[in-house]
């Protein structure tokens, strides 16, 4: 069984849950999407003294706000439940299956991160995906200009990020082979090892965040060039509105956001893959 099929197997009886929470957060990013160009359409109303389009944004995020409290509230009972089931269904087969009293233990920890990813790591990447592609898709309606601007900056993007993919993997499979000895070590290993260990988790964790932090250098710098793009050809635009120019700068910054993102959704989901491996395994 693959990794996804895992992940997509641990919901068990609660996928009907799952599935309302993820609509929930869907509602939520598409509301979200929809504002640069609301709000760039109540700014050129106001200056025409027409304020039914500031009523229709009023009502938008009044009705975004009322589904992101509820949400939060309902998916935290969700997957609290879910977690519930998997760690107890794991230590149980775990055990029965021969594995250490220290291996169960670090699993039914690194465990949590599972259930932590499907409830931050899958929003967090919906959102991306729904904020890139709808930029993606309206600005070339905007400013076809800006829209190849921004798919232009791509390349450098997913160049980098292909890079950390790979290493990401690498370097937290040799973390989670730490921290799995964890347990044995706080319960039995004499000063020295113990202080030999948790030197050797900060410098796993040193060379994840540097790898990281060099990715996401470079997906900033495209960022930053793309906004610069995107102002000096707006300024070149004759006729253009103040709404529009808003609403334009709106989905460049939306673009930027999701992209600037990825570093992290590639590490999280790098470090959750090789997690998936170890609570399937029984030893």
């Amino acid at each position: 069984m693959s990794a996804w099929a895992f992940l997509l197997g641990i919901g068990g009886r609660h996928k009907p849950a799952l599935a309302f929470t993820y609509g929930l957060t869907l509602t939520e990013n598409v509301a979200v999407l929809l504002y640069p160009a609301m709000i760039g359409r109540a700014i050129d109303g106001l200056l025409a003294d027409d304020r039914s389009e500031l009523v229709v944004l009023a009502a938008v995020m009044a009705s975004h706000l009322a589904i992101g409290i509820g949400r939060h509230m309902f998916d935290t009972r969700v997957f609290s439940r879910i977690y519930a089931d998997l760690a107890g269904d794991m230590v149980l087969r775990q055990r029965a299956g021969g594995a250490s009293v220290e291996q169960v233990a670090a699993r039914v920890l690194l465990s949590r991160e599972i259930i932590d990813f499907w409830q931050s790591e899958v929003p967090a990447i919906a959102t991306a995906l729904v904020s890139f592609i709808g930029a993606v898709m309206l600005l070339p309606l905007l400013s076809i200009p800006v829209g190849v601007a921004a798919i232009a900056t791509l390349l450098p993007i997913a160049g980098a990020n292909w890079w950390f993919a790979h290493r990401s993997l690498r370097l937290n499979r040799a973390l989670n082979d730490v921290l799995e000895r964890e347990v044995a070590v706080v319960a039995t290993a004499p000063p020295r090892r113990v202080h030999g260990h948790f030197a050797r988790l900060t410098r796993w964790r040193v060379r994840v965040s540097d790898a990281e932090a060099a990715t996401w250098g470079i997906v900033e710098l495209a960022t930053i060039g793309l906004v610069i793009a995107a102002l000096l050809i707006l300024a070149e635009v004759p006729g253009a509105t103040v709404g529009t120019i808003f609403a334009v700068l709106g989905y460049v910054l939306a673009f930027g956001d999701a992209i600037d993102d990825l570093p992290n959704i590639v590490q999280n989901i790098a470090r959750v893959r090789d997690i998936v491996g170890r609570v399937r395994s029984i030893s």
